[in-house]
């Protein structure tokens, strides 16, 4: 097997797994994290593990899959503004807290494991997605009237989350969040 199956599936026990990997990540790091010890802590056997993550950063990219569809539902308030600063906010206490902070450390180990890598801007796509379909209801909507780089812009939102959540480690506040999303507004097409 060589992808990573989907995040809507899992093995029974799936709950388990997942907690069993971020306790660990938490306890011991990604370097730390074995497929041995998730199996140990989840009560899985390893051979099922291996059936449907074949390797660690797989494991590792499917429980932050798993983490970011409960954590971080993609808003739709009614306005691209108040989507946009709701994504914000929802990104940045996801990454200030819980599973988020733990991205830090994998995240840190990309450069040195070209599959986490892979992975790795496989869930950064997803955020490319959130905001795609943010600024598609927006388009839907009139808000927007000419082309938007989804990918720039998802870049533009979240690397000050990033930079102030795994760097400074200094909040983002809504106040924060609302004057990086109308700085970046006023530099869309917009009606």
């Amino acid at each position: 097997m060589t992808g990573v199956r989907p995040a809507s599936r899992g093995p029974r026990g799936a709950e388990a797994i997942h907690a069993a990997v971020l306790a660990l990540l938490a306890e011991d790091g990604y370097v730390g994290l074995t497929v041995e010890g998730v199996a140990r802590r989840s009560g899985v056997n390893k051979t099922t593990l291996y059936r449907w993550w074949p390797s660690k950063p797989s494991l590792v990219a499917a429980t932050f899959r798993h983490a970011i569809a409960r954590s971080l539902p993609v808003p739709d308030t009614g306005t691209l503004r108040a989507d946009l600063v709701a994504l914000v906010r929802s990104k940045a206490a996801f990454f200030a807290d819980g599973p988020g902070r733990l991205a830090a450390d994998v995240l840190a180990h990309t450069g040195a494991d070209t599959e986490l890598a892979r992975l790795a801007d496989e869930l950064l796509g997803e955020h490319c997605a959130h905001v795609a379909e943010v600024t598609g209801r927006a388009r839907a909507r009139g808000e927007l009237t000419g082309p938007v780089d989804d990918l720039l812009l998802a870049d533009l939102l979240l690397g000050p989350v990033w930079l102030r959540a795994v760097v400074t480690r200094r909040p983002l506040s809504g106040a924060d969040a609302e004057a990086l999303v109308d700085t970046l507004l006023a530099g869309l097409p917009r009606a």
